[in-house]
């Protein structure tokens, strides 16, 4: 995966930039067959707790995901974006996540407005859609260079945007309203984002039938999230037997 510097800056200053998908044509439809195999096992089974479930479906599908992680090129982007040789693996994730965010009761297949992060947490996120992930279909709504602010500011801002939407009785939990400053980032598989999640984003509302399913893995500097590291021992039990340079960098060491 090549970036150059334009891409470098633009991710310091918006926190996202799309690059033709790193994998080729083969390999995404070997993911997309093998998550279709994974997933009924995946839906029947209890996972301890604590584990997200998006990182465990990955981890089932296990080495061809792991392969693409590992790609050099992508470690080289990575390792450009965060400034740091020592990088690793803090979670990863695969499947249809507008099922589970919706499960909480709310009325739309829909994400709030939200950061997985703040201006403090450097991460490097590849998000790649096996489906395309068009107005109907929830795509990602982010909102450029919100990274750098303080989540007391993004808070208070989003719910003034909710508020000024005059559908509200009272000030409601999550915030959906359209942000005049977001970007709609109709994902497809021929293109694959690299982004730092602590940019706040939501995304649509899914109306369309049938999957909205994507692969992602973040990478971390040294001191960095390392989520899924427990789930990783559960589900590969062999991962002692790999080499030190693996289990440095699925943040195991």
């Amino acid at each position: 995966m090549h970036i150059t510097d334009d891409h470098i800056a633009h991710f310091e200053r918006n926190g996202f930039f799309l690059v033709p998908n790193p994998l080729d044509l083969g390999d995404q439809r070997f993911v997309d067959s093998r998550q279709r195999d994974v997933e009924p096992e995946w839906k029947q089974t209890t996972f301890p707790d604590g584990f997200n479930r998006g990182a465990c479906q990955f981890l089932m599908v296990g080495e061809p995901l792991f392969s693409m992680v590992e790609q050099p090129g992508i470690l080289a982007a990575a390792r450009r974006l965060l400034g740091h040789e020592d990088i690793h693996v803090g979670a990863v994730g695969l499947g249809d996540a507008s099922k589970a965010v919706s499960a909480d009761g709310r009325p739309q297949r829909q994400v709030h407005w939200h950061a997985d992060g703040c201006p403090d947490v450097q991460q490097v996120s590849l998000r790649t859609a096996l489906d395309r992930h068009d107005t109907s279909n929830a795509p990602l709504r982010v909102l450029p260079g919100t990274q750098h602010r303080s989540r007391d500011e993004m808070i208070t801002e989003l719910m003034q945007i909710e508020l000024a939407s005059g559908t509200h009785d009272i000030a409601p939990e999550y915030c959906f309203a359209r942000h005049p400053h977001e970007v709609e980032v109709v994902l497809d598989p021929r293109w694959t984002l690299v982004w730092t999640p602590s940019c706040w984003h939501a995304t649509g509302v899914k109306t369309a039938a049938g999957p909205r399913r994507a692969m992602a893995w973040n990478y971390y500097p040294p001191g960095g999230r390392t989520r899924d590291v427990e789930a990783l021992k559960h589900l590969i039990p062999d991962w002692e037997d790999w080499p030190e340079a693996r289990r440095r960098l699925w943040g195991l060491l």
